[in-house]
């Protein structure tokens, strides 16, 4: 069997995608399979994203019969398509989110566990954002202090960090 990525090489791995019920096969070769494993290893999701959506669209969407032409779901606010997305794993803007939510809420449920944002959201003031971002600083003075054993240094970075957590709560 041929790679489904690049379509030259003999496929030796498969890849498994859960849609609910319904599970998608992906067959690669040993380049395209090193190839996303340093796509999942730096970070890269756009080419796995890709390629995610490409086995699920290929199983969900039905067989049509030749003489209907294929409708592509367009985002009104960039004119992005679901073709053009599931090829570039990139989306256009905010919109497309709800352009595409019907394709995207399985996909974003099966990645992350939930399709809710849960990340930090920015703080109301400016001096609260000072505050987060002086703790932060001084967490990382407290591992820098703590991995090179200058145990004084770290103590009072501890204190100093204590002094800004009561500040924060009064």
């Amino acid at each position: 069997m041929l790679c489904e990525e690049c379509k030259t090489n003999e496929a030796c791995y498969t890849i498994s995608v859960m849609m609910g019920e319904a599970m998608t096969q992906r067959h690669l070769c040993a380049d395209c399979m090193a190839k996303m494993n340093m796509n999942i290893a730096t970070g890269n999701i756009k080419h796995l994203l890709g390629a995610i959506m490409a086995a699920i669209s290929s199983t969900e969407v039905p067989a049509e019969s030749s003489d209907e032409p294929k409708v592509d779901i367009v985002c009104e606010r960039c004119k992005t398509t679901l073709s053009q997305f599931t090829k570039s794993g990139r989306l256009g803007c905010p919109g497309c989110y709800q352009a595409f939510r019907e394709q995207l809420t399985p996909m974003l449920q099966q990645i992350h566990g939930r399709v809710q944002h849960a990340g930090r959201k920015p703080l109301d003031t400016e001096a609260a954002q000072r505050q987060r971002s002086e703790q932060e600083e001084l967490s990382r003075q407290l591992e820098r202090a703590v991995a090179i054993e200058d145990y004084e240094t770290a103590a009072i970075l501890r204190d100093r960090l204590k002094a800004l957590a009561a500040k924060e709560v009064e």
